[in-house]
């Protein structure tokens, strides 16, 4: 599919976020995991978490699908091969699940995901007790999981991803016997791990973090809840900035502070662009008139980094947006993907590591890879809306992965957009 975005009007009005993928994944999860029933209001049906939906039901959780998702388990070890497509949380989160059961899972995911890292929570899970290794040897998928926890500590990288801690947060509460992981090298993306520890909590587990350190008291069990899941602060990104580069004023609903969300720092980000950000109950409100160069560290909200490298395009000045290594380990290389998009627009910039340093100043636009991954094609999306002759995204329906509604919401504000 192709996007073709092209010059618009300041964009105006009031658009919903669609809900939390963050969150949705973990609630199903959970749902997976806890006694009795786990309703999930308003979860986010896309690519990803249908993937995550597709692996519950194989552990035995029975779902009724609606507006509100009902979840009933009784958690088994999976009865086929889990196939997390492009969905890395899916596969990193439930990896160390199936090692709280007899028998053995094998997960898998497409070739993307294939070439991701997994070694971190293989490793864990061998120093817990249970029973991991990747089938090619090459600690990455596919990979099989299975045993049962039942060591008390096991050291773990932290400067890859948060999602390996965050697999083992989600299942050490049950595992029998307390465990300590430590995490090596720093903890990435932090806030994605604070977010596991609260849900962990609100579905009546024990968790702690202190410092470089993970404590359980294990021995647990996770109780039903209902759960709302509120709007997702990494979709809206992409609404406000589009707002931003257009010069416009818009109003995206449906965004709180119920459970942490690393993207939120989107606020800030954009206020240090200049930008005039209202944040109400429930919703944001962005004003901009002009953008002004700024520096921007992306390295806790890395998700933000392709968009944010649009908005600092069309700053007077020369902006720096500051990324991490992990966004070499995403769907792609997007300090290398957000590079080539760019490029192809006609943005002059530098690139130094994972920081890109990006001159300000009229976009042309152009043809733009989007490499298979969501956000490169919607952050192409949006610079088109502000560029001199429109962008053409090929390869524009992995969009769906994360936001299936992108298109639609930015015409709903005014944007000219249409997909062909």
């Amino acid at each position: 599919m192709e996007l073709i975005s092209e010059r618009s009007p300041p964009l105006s009005g009031s658009v919903t976020a669609p809900p939390s993928k963050s969150i949705t994944h973990r609630a199903m999860l959970f749902g997976l995991m806890a006694s009795g029933r786990t309703e999930v209001s308003h979860p986010l049906l896309s690519d990803d978490t249908e993937s995550t939906l597709s692996a519950i039901m194989k552990m035995g959780a029975s779902v009724k699908r609606g507006k509100t998702l009902s979840i009933e388990s009784e958690m088994h070890q999976a009865e086929d091969v889990i196939d997390a497509r492009n969905s890395g949380t899916t596969a990193r989160l439930t990896s160390s699940i199936c090692a709280l059961m007899d028998g053995h899972a094998v997960i898998t995911g497409d070739a993307s995901l294939r070439r991701r890292p997994m070694g971190p929570v293989i490793d864990a899970v061998r120093q817990l007790g249970g029973i991991a290794f990747s089938t090619l040897g090459n600690d990455r998928l596919p990979a099989v999981f299975g045993g049962r926890l039942k060591g008390e500590y096991a050291a773990i990288r932290g400067d890859i991803s948060s999602q390996f801690a965050s697999s083992l947060a989600m299942s050490c509460p049950l595992k029998n016997g307390s465990t300590e992981i430590r995490m090596e090298g720093g903890i990435q993306s932090q806030l994605y791990l604070s977010l596991t520890l609260e849900m962990v909590k609100y579905f009546g587990g024990e968790a702690r973090l202190e410092g470089d350190r993970l404590f359980f008291a294990g021995d647990g069990t996770y109780r039903s809840r209902k759960i709302t899941v509120p709007g997702d602060y990494s979709s809206a990104a992409f609404l406000l900035a589009a707002a931003a580069v257009t010069g416009g004023t818009m109003t995206v609903n449906n965004l709180s502070r119920a459970f942490t969300q690393a993207d939120a720092g989107i606020v800030e980000m954009l206020r240090a662009f200049g930008c005039g950000v209202t944040v109400h109950s429930r919703s944001l409100t962005v004003r901009c008139d002009e953008l002004a160069a700024t520096d921007i560290d992306c390295s806790q909200c890395p998700d933000l980094f392709p968009v944010l490298c649009v908005v600092a395009s069309f700053a007077a000045g020369e902006s720096t947006v500051r990324g991490s290594m992990n966004l070499r380990l995403k769907e792609t290389d997007r300090i290398e993907t957000t590079s080539m998009m760019l490029k192809s627009m006609g943005v002059i910039f530098r690139a130094d590591r994972e920081t890109l340093h990006i001159r300000g100043g009229p976009l042309r636009g152009g043809v733009v890879e989007s490499y298979g991954d969501h956000r490169i094609a919607m952050a192409a999306g949006v610079a088109g809306l502000s560029s001199e002759r429109g962008v053409k995204v090929n390869g524009a329906e992995c969009h769906t992965v994360s936001y299936p509604g992108f298109i639609d919401d930015i015409g709903r504000a005014g944007g000219k957009v249409k997909s062909k």
